[in-house]
């Protein structure tokens, strides 16, 4: 995790998804108020202060996430002009650190609030493939039944899939074998939205198990 203290009242974090393995967090939880994400948060209010003399003691703080690449995420933690009407913050009380109180204003994905991926109930894992042929390979050999769909970014095929109740470790096993795992969630299923180019839409595993 990279920290880079860019004014008094903003800091930013950049994400890789080693940082996010080792904490065993998803972006997606930081907007739902977990132990788990207040403790994520804390860890990383903290390392800011300690490393760039970042104080947000008793000061309310909007987050904004966003993918910079596929593998990697950047949050800007702002802290809260008195616009911002305070008591529609969630208060994240520590239980150390001489118990500092942050308060999380908002939590936007590109800069707009065109998708809620806090709500975003389904699990998506995203895989990248160095050719089309490796992911027909694939598809000969899995049968996958939830939405899946494929990409092209930058010289690479990019497979999205939502996960399946049948989904486990025998599928990833299987997919690892041909493709790379990458960031899965809903903030890089946007990225590739937003940059990538859709070549099969539904059902791309089945139309490719065809060839």
């Amino acid at each position: 995790m990279k920290i880079e203290k860019i004014n008094d009242n903003q800091i930013k974090f950049l994400l890789t998804n080693e940082d996010l393995q080792e904490r065993e967090i998803k972006l997606s939880e930081l907007a739902q108020g977990s132990e788990k994400a207040q403790a994520f948060f804390r860890d990383i209010m903290t390392e800011a202060m300690l490393d760039c003399g970042f104080d947000a003691t008793n000061t309310p703080l909007m987050i904004e996430a966003m993918p910079v690449t596929m593998d990697t995420v950047m949050i800007i933690v702002s802290k809260v002009t008195k616009d911002v009407d305070i008591d529609k913050t969630l208060s994240l009380t520590p239980k150390s650190l001489e118990d500092r109180k942050y308060n999380i204003g908002d939590i936007k994905i590109f800069k707009e609030e065109k998708e809620s991926y806090a709500s975003e109930e389904k699990d998506i894992y995203i895989y990248s493939f160095k050719t089309l042929e490796d992911i027909i390979s694939l598809a000969s050999r899995l049968e996958y039944n939830a939405s899946n769909m494929i990409y092209k970014y930058q010289d690479r095929y990019f497979l999205t899939l939502e996960k399946q109740d049948s989904f486990n470790t025998n599928i990833e096993n299987v997919i690892s074998e041909y493709g790379q795992k990458h960031i899965s969630n809903i903030i890089s299923k946007c990225y590739l939205d937003e940059h990538g180019e859709i070549i099969i839409k539904n059902d791309a595993l089945k139309i490719l198990s065809s060839i």
